[in-house]
């Protein structure tokens, strides 16, 4: 009976023994599992967290991106339109630097759809501005064109009375005559009316007033057309030209320079030649490029 009573009382410690560490072990064993599910967790949130930071970033610059791209598309128009694209960009800036702060405070996102509301709002604010500046330079364009035109038909109508007061202000000639002479001794002449008798044809004529012509030196251009119907020239130089007011360029034989001083005068000039043919010579005058008048003469 003695034996018996201490073994049943080592079996009861046993058993005690062994439910305790039992329940220390699954005590542990669910220490353990929150303690490893709230790592878990902390994980799991610096993770989202970071994610989260991330993603707001992208979308920072992403709607920078999508404002200023729409405000570039008029850069490089005018200098007042890329000044004012200038002082945009610098705004936006200071707006993207704002957000960005934000973003890093870890601010609710309703703070940071206000202040793109106000992004969105700046960049409307210039697009109007934009628009107005354009509508204007539109406007000036269109003034500029038409006082452009108007400043070309009075230049138009101005060159036209020019040339018209020029073709008046030319001065005229009257009483042409072509006189045949013989040269004889001690500088002597004779009228004839033959060609085989002339070494001489003398050419007189009259210049008239002209109150639009301005006063000082005329030059006169005569041509002398002989009957085959070549300009005269002397042997000994070459063919001389002169441009008439309509841009032409004209043989001539002789050159008369006088001095007009808005009366009427009489100027003359020889042509002297050893022999001259039979038929018509014309006589055709241009003072200053302008035709003055002409005359002519038949040798027999």
């Amino acid at each position: 009976m003695s034996t018996e009573q201490p073994k049943k009382s080592n079996s009861k410690t046993g058993v005690i023994i062994l439910s305790l560490l039992l329940l220390l072990s699954v005590g542990g064993n669910i220490w353990q599992f929150f303690n490893t599910r709230e790592v878990q967790s902390e994980t799991e949130k610096i993770v989202v967290e970071r994610d989260t930071l991330h993603a707001r970033k992208m979308e920072l610059e992403t709607e920078i991106s999508k404002v200023s791209a729409e405000l570039d598309v008029f850069r490089g128009r005018s200098a007042e339109l890329d000044s004012l694209l200038a002082e945009a960009d610098a705004k936006i800036e200071e707006q993207r630097k704002q957000i960005s702060g934000l973003i890093e405070q870890k601010k609710d996102y309703q703070i940071l759809q206000a202040r793109y509301a106000d992004l969105q709002n700046l960049k409307n604010t210039y697009l109007q501005e934009i628009d107005r500046l354009t509508a204007e330079n539109k406007e000036l364009r269109y003034q500029n064109t038409a006082l452009s035109v108007k400043v070309d038909k009075l230049s138009e109508e101005k060159a036209d009375l020019s040339e018209k007061v020029n073709y008046a202000s030319a001065l005229k000639i009257q009483n042409v005559r072509l006189t045949p002479f013989k040269m004889l001794s001690k500088g002597k002449q004779k009228e004839v009316d033959k060609a085989s008798k002339a070494d001489r044809i003398n050419i007189k004529f009259t210049v008239l007033p002209n109150k639009l012509s301005e006063l000082g030196p005329k030059t006169a251009y005569i041509r002398i057309i002989n009957p085959a119907g070549l300009v005269m020239a002397d042997v000994s130089e070459a063919m001389k030209k002169f441009s008439t007011r309509d841009g032409k360029e004209l043989n001539f034989s002789r050159t008369l320079t006088f001095d007009y001083n808005g009366e009427v005068s009489t100027r003359e000039v020889n042509w002297d030649q050893e022999v001259f043919s039979k038929g018509t010579y014309k006589i055709e005058i241009f003072i200053d490029g302008d035709y003055a008048g002409g005359e002519s003469v038949v040798l027999e």
